[in-house]
């Protein structure tokens, strides 16, 4: 078992609700979610838990500049050992729910993509749809929001004024998992303007 597993078994055994996963996602669902969302050199791209990194070495890999990534990481020994795989990436200790507060201070260019490991499946409506408009608010134009689930239904159900596609299935990965995309309706985004970001009490978590 490698360093990565180790950190991954010891975290989940102190917060199994925080993790809420079974394993650490695999590389070829990394690889996958990188392919999917595009990614090249003059993207820049925010990921929502971070973990242990599979998923963040896919998106360098894919050739996005560490200063141009964002990495939102709840768990204090998944954000600390990011620091150390990443350092020159942008990692932030805190919850999802408020990643456009936490990551207003770092001078970003306008967000290509918003890649999601979280179990958001499991979060209430309201949450869900916190996040959504912050990625929303956050990306350019075309922006896509990336979320991986192993529920059959899409993650995050009827959310209003996106479009939601299954992209992929990736049976390389404990469990096997859906990538869904989500897409701003380009005819709600010509009749108003993305929502604001807003913080949340508890968005440090």
């Amino acid at each position: 078992m490698d360093r990565a597993a180790r950190l991954f078994l010891k975290t989940w055994f102190k917060s199994p609700l925080g993790v809420a996963a079974w394993a650490p996602s695999s590389d070829a669902l990394g690889r996958t979610m990188a392919r999917i969302a595009g990614l090249g050199p003059e993207d820049t791209v925010v990921e929502l838990g971070g973990g242990t990194g599979t998923v963040t070495r896919a998106i360098l890999d894919s050739g996005v500049r560490p200063e141009n990534l964002a990495i939102v990481e709840r768990e204090p020994a998944f954000e600390a050992h990011l620091r150390r795989r990443f350092p020159r990436a942008h990692v932030v200790a805190g919850d999802a729910r408020g990643f456009g507060w936490l990551l207003a201070p770092i001078p970003l260019p306008r967000v290509t993509a918003v890649i999601s490991t979280l179990p958001i499946v499991w979060f209430d409506a309201d949450a869900q749809r916190r996040i959504l408009n912050q990625a929303f608010a956050l990306m350019e134009p075309g922006g896509r929001f990336l979320q991986l689930t192993n529920q059959f239904a899409p993650p995050i159900p009827r959310a209003a004024g996106t479009l939601a596609r299954r992209a992929a299935f990736v049976w390389a990965n404990l469990p096997p998992s859906s990538i869904w995309v989500y897409e701003r309706d380009a005819r709600v985004a010509e009749a108003a303007p993305a929502p604001r970001l807003s913080p949340v009490p508890d968005a440090r978590g």
